[in-house]
């Protein structure tokens, strides 16, 4: 399982930010604080690790590498996919997978 300093890392890298970007974006103006988060010495708080998904639009369970799906989209493709592959006569995967989606990616 990844953890929040290497999601940080690896969005930050696939969006071609430096840190410097990333903190101005959000705001954050302490230049160690924001370090000690990437090198993994420091988790955020959870209204900041909410930021951060927002910014990069991914789901907080995403950036603390709970998820392995980054948004909603991907959760849908996935299941969809799942349901393809191995059919869902009951409709209960489907069922099941609305349910999911509402409590990860909805308010």
């Amino acid at each position: 399982m990844e953890s929040f300093s290497e999601r940080l890392i690896h969005l930050r890298h696939s969006n071609n930010l430096t840190r410097q970007q990333v903190r101005e974006s959000l705001n954050i103006n302490n230049v160690s604080t924001y370090n000690r988060w990437e090198n993994g010495s420091r988790t955020p708080d959870n209204e900041t690790i909410v930021r951060f998904a927002n910014f990069f639009k991914v789901s907080p369970m995403y950036m603390l590498g709970i998820s392995h799906l980054m948004n909603g989209d991907e959760f849908l493709l996935d299941v969809l996919e799942n349901i393809e592959l191995n059919g869902d006569p009951e409709g209960t995967r489907a069922k099941f997978a609305l349910e999911e989606y509402r409590k990860e990616f909805t308010v």
